[in-house]
């Protein structure tokens, strides 16, 4: 008994170890290759932000909210990466040995720090803004409906711009998984259930193209700061959820599938 449990053991052991070594690879990659392709996102909206400042003042009019506005679309960029970094990759995890377990929570883990970091970046660029807005003596008010009143406000402007990217960025995610693993009709009803969880985090957060305004309509533009906080997170969360369901069913292609989508 005693030799039939040590077995036992050394083989939960080994795949401890293995799911851990799946994980941390699928996690470094995504972020990595997130951040290595971000990096010239940020530069790029860095140019832009400049350009849009360039063109305001010439014309006498502006608004920080035009130029704070290329910072938050940095959730649209992760929705991308989202959607096309999971076609180049699962078919060669689980051919390397690791198994779709290792492979979802590498993703939680990959989506979890690249969109809260990204929401950091977007809080700094925010901070950038309003402090030269602040210096020059253009106005430095944004979105009033919003949760923070303008870019000082670091790190609640962090928390709400993190908790979006990590939803968008889970969201594509979806997105991806669906069409690979389920076809053209239930993917195209994963993507209206991905895109439920980022209703729900826009709405509380009262952030996107609707979020404020459908905010109002439901009657949750009075919540707390925390309770919106939350609120947004379960977004995240539902979306983290719903992955993990999706990839369990999904059916995983040959590896030339995979070096096709990633050619």
């Amino acid at each position: 008994m005693t030799a039939t449990a040590d077995r036992a053991a050394e083989r939960r052991a080994l795949e401890t170890a293995a799911h851990r070594r799946g994980v941390r690879a699928v996690a470094s990659y995504f972020i990595g290759g997130t951040w290595f392709v971000g990096l010239w996102f940020w530069a790029i909206a860095l140019v832009v932000g400049v350009l849009i400042l360039w063109i305001m003042t010439r014309n006498d009019d502006v608004s920080i909210e035009a130029v704070g506005g290329v910072a938050g679309s940095a959730k649209f960029f992760l929705f991308v990466m989202g959607i096309i970094l999971p076609l180049m990759t699962i078919a060669v995890h689980v051919a390397a040995g690791g198994t779709r377990r290792s492979y979802t929570h590498g993703l939680w883990i990959g989506a979890t720090v690249s969109g809260l970091t990204f929401g950091i970046a977007a809080a700094l660029v925010k901070w950038g803004e309003w402090t030269l807005f602040r210096r020059v003596g253009w106005p430095t008010e944004g979105d009033l409906g919003q949760l923070y009143g303008d870019g000082s406000e670091v790190v609640l402007v962090s928390l709400v711009e993190g908790i979006s990217c990590v939803v968008y960025y889970l969201a594509g995610m979806v997105i991806a998984a669906g069409f690979y693993g389920y076809g053209f009709v239930r993917g195209v009803l994963l993507v209206v259930a991905s895109l439920g969880t980022v209703a729900v985090t826009e709405v509380f957060l009262r952030s996107g193209f609707f979020g404020n305004g459908l905010a109002r309509a439901v009657g949750l533009d009075g919540t707390p700061v925390g309770l919106a906080l939350l609120g947004g997170a379960l977004g995240a969360v539902l979306a983290a959820l719903l992955l993990r369901a999706v990839l369990r069913g999904a059916a995983v292609r040959p590896v030339e599938f995979a070096a096709s989508a990633s050619a």
